[in-house]
């Protein structure tokens, strides 16, 4: 019972953790999915974000474009470009700047910081034409500067440029010249708001074919993004230089560490109308949208395997004790089977003596009636102890139980002894024992008690004293009545003595006579 009780146990806890660890697989594949589904939206709000970004820069080279066209069209002088400009301009934080090619140096739609009237310009120091990326097809597509600081006010900003034809006002000469439609960055970085909540950490930038930023967001630290990942990501040149040819021509996202080292994602598009430009979008990985339900599932599949494993071991450990209970009162009722079989033998034994020597007594003395008739008495009384022992035998609950149930009833003490005597006799005349049977101080007959339990005790120590008695040796009986503590009973004294083997000191059960309290009956 131990062993199955153990493989059960073991075979229970096998199926909760095996149960948990499918719960627990299960959540992190649906993490991953989540996660991976995130990344994906990630990518997703980064291409709309690069529809935004397109459709501004568009959106401001038109604006530059018109302008072109019109002062190409009317013959200005630069006073007169730069008036019309400024009558045109809509946006208070947006200018524009007219340079020569030649000098590099022109007027500005806005006067310097902290002057009123000074509204020259100069890009020298700036090397203008190589800062713009100029299209192919002027005027058809996006002719935009990275960021520079604006020369006027000092703010990091965007230049639209185009090409136009001055008129000197002194000699009446074509001047060739870029007009620059001059925005802060600030006001591309308003349109960059991400639509979702769980995004507005997200930074963006923007970077040419070579990694060099048009737009730098604070957490890009190095002056190139592809210096700044080197720095910061470890791995051989080989596997970086391809990340860089895939982030510069396709869409896409990776993971990549930052200045801290925490794990973050990038994701990258090219903005179509400026091909080799390329816009990124960076926030930590910790901040992804990731769904955690699966676990709170995980702690409650553990807990509800927990109470059904200890549930079903207390229903177990239960069960096993009422089994064991179970096998205890069997064993019990066989040992009390055993034990009472074992003792009803020799009450038994004793009853069939007594027959079997007083029908051998009568086939000796058919001739003699009287004796005939005495000893057929004899085993009339004998044979009626041995049918209430054998009645008693046959009282099954009686025998499994191992419990002892007193029947009392009324009998005379007079018979009892005479009982007790003559089924004793056989045995006497056999072995030529000296017997003495004195009864003393009884003055009541009758008395009201188990009648087959006396007789079973007084047999039973008279039997063992003459079966352990040598021939001719003595057995003597005293039996008498004392008074009972008890109100309404007697005590019965019954003494056996005889010169048999005796008993040692430590086989001895009884120190004292028996005496037992019955009740006494007058009649």
């Amino acid at each position: 019972m131990r062993y199955e009780k153990k493989w059960i146990i073991i075979f229970n806890v096998f199926i909760m953790i095996a149960m948990l660890i499918f719960v627990v697989l299960n959540s992190n594949l649906q993490s991953r999915n989540t996660a991976q589904r995130q990344i994906e939206h990630f990518e997703n709000t980064t291409i709309a974000m690069e529809r935004v970004t397109e459709n501004y820069l568009e959106g401001e080279q038109r604006i530059c474009d018109v302008w072109a066209r019109y002062i190409n069209s009317q013959n200005m002088t630069i006073e007169e470009a730069v008036s019309f400009i400024r009558i045109s301009h809509v946006l208070p934080n947006a200018s524009a700047h007219i340079v020569y090619l030649d000098t590099l140096s022109g007027l500005s739609t806005k006067a310097k910081q902290d002057t009123f009237n000074d509204y020259t310009v100069s890009y020298k120091r700036m090397d203008l034409l190589n800062d713009v990326s100029w299209s192919s097809d002027i005027g058809e597509s996006i002719n935009i500067s990275r960021a520079y600081t604006n020369p006027v006010n000092g703010k990091q900003s965007l230049a639209f440029c185009n090409f136009i034809t001055l008129y000197d006002s002194d000699t009446d000469v074509p001047k060739d010249a870029i007009l620059l439609r001059v925005l802060p960055i600030t006001e591309l970085e308003q349109k960059w708001i991400f639509p979702q909540e769980e995004y507005e950490n997200a930074e963006l930038s923007m970077i040419d074919a070579d990694g060099n930023y048009i737009i730098k967001d604070h957490s890009f630290k190095n002056s190139n993004f592809f210096e700044f990942y080197k720095s910061y990501n470890a791995g051989d040149t080989a596997a970086a230089q391809e990340l860089f040819e895939k982030i510069t021509s396709s869409t896409g996202s990776f993971s990549m560490r930052n200045s801290r080292g925490e794990k973050c994602i990038l994701a990258y598009t090219p903005i179509a109308s400026k091909a080799e430009w390329v816009l990124l979008s960076f926030m930590p990985m910790n901040e992804l949208s990731v769904n955690t339900e699966n676990w709170l599932l995980v702690v409650i599949v553990s807990v509800g395997l927990l109470i059904l494993f200890v549930f079903d071991l207390t229903v177990m450990l239960y069960f096993n004790q009422k089994l064991h209970a179970a096998a205890r009162e069997a064993a019990s009722a066989n040992k009390a089977k055993t034990d009472f079989l074992s003792t009803m033998s020799h009450d038994i034994r004793t009853p069939m003596n007594a027959i079997i020597g007083l029908t051998t007594i009568m086939k000796k003395n058919l001739d003699d009636t009287e004796l005939v008739r005495e000893n057929l008495k004899k085993i009339t009384l004998a044979s009626n102890h041995l049918l209430t022992l054998i009645n008693d035998i046959l009282d099954i609950s009686k025998v499994e139980s191992g419990k002892l149930n007193l029947s009392p009833q009324t009998f005379s003490i007079v018979e009892a002894v005479e009982n007790l005597v003559n089924i004793s006799q056989p045995m006497i005349k056999e072995k030529n024992i000296d017997f003495h049977f004195r009864i003393n101080r009884m003055e009541k007959e009758y008395f009201y008690a188990d009648q087959l339990r006396l007789n079973q005790i007084y047999i039973n120590i008279l039997s063992n004293a003459i079966k352990y008695t040598e021939p001719g040796g003595h057995v003597s009986v005293d039996m008498h009545e004392d008074e009972s503590k008890k109100p309404g009973c007697v005590q019965l004294t019954y003494i056996v003595s005889d010169s048999g083997i005796g008993m040692s000191p430590e086989y001895i059960v009884l120190t004292e006579p028996c005496r037992y309290d019955i009740i006494k009956e007058s009649k």
